[in-house]
């Protein structure tokens, strides 16, 4: 290290090899390039750093366009965060609704059908529906029918008879189709009278 301070080195342990060397000497027009090109760049970086003003001075909404950028990403972010979680949310209270409204109705029916059936239990009410529906009596008594003109009674069907019951559309069409329409067989033309010749 000594030896290094000797020679002149700096304190840091490099040699300062600028002073050990013999300035150059380069021809004018060198000289004059080299001057050009440290022109063009400083020119290059002033407009540059002016550019880089001109963009950092934009403001929108009071904020600097790149504070601006920044928080319109933030806020992008947090809108398609939050965007999942809303929809799902919204469908589920929907959905929630609906059963609500689905419960209510269940429930009206369940109470109807609770005063049917303790109308049924009801003594009264079988022996009455006995005596209208299959026209029932009690021991002892005697029914009689009356039957008024113009009002017919109508038959009780029989569960054994054969019920008549439509053919399909399809079966219709297809005898439309295979058979052919019935002739209508018209009058021959009547004979034209002769006119005097």
């Amino acid at each position: 290290m000594a030896e290094r301070r000797a020679r002149g080195a700096s304190p840091a342990g490099r040699g300062n090899r600028r002073t050990s060397r013999a300035p150059s000497r380069r021809p004018a027009a060198e000289v004059h390039g080299g001057a050009e090109r440290v022109r063009r760049t400083t020119r290059r970086s002033r407009s540059r750093a002016a550019g880089a003003r001109d963009w950092s001075e934009r403001t929108i909404l009071g904020l600097s366009a790149g504070k601006a950028i920044i928080l319109a990403m933030v806020v992008c972010a947090l809108a398609m965060t939050l965007a999942v979680p809303m929809r799902t949310f919204f469908t589920q209270r929907s959905e929630a609704a609906q059963l609500a409204a689905e419960r209510r109705t269940l429930e009206a029916d369940i109470a109807v059908l609770k005063d049917r059936r303790a109308q049924q239990e009801d003594p009264a009410y079988i022996r009455s529906e006995a005596r209208d529906r299959l026209r029932l009596v009690m021991p002892g008594e005697t029914p009689y029918i009356v039957q008024v003109p113009g009002i017919e009674v109508p038959a009780i069907p029989d569960p054994q008879a054969p019920r008549d019951v439509p053919d399909p559309w399809y079966t219709d069409l297809w005898r439309s189709i295979s058979e052919q329409p019935p002739v209508e067989e018209s009058a021959p033309p009547a004979p034209q009278p002769e006119g005097n010749r």
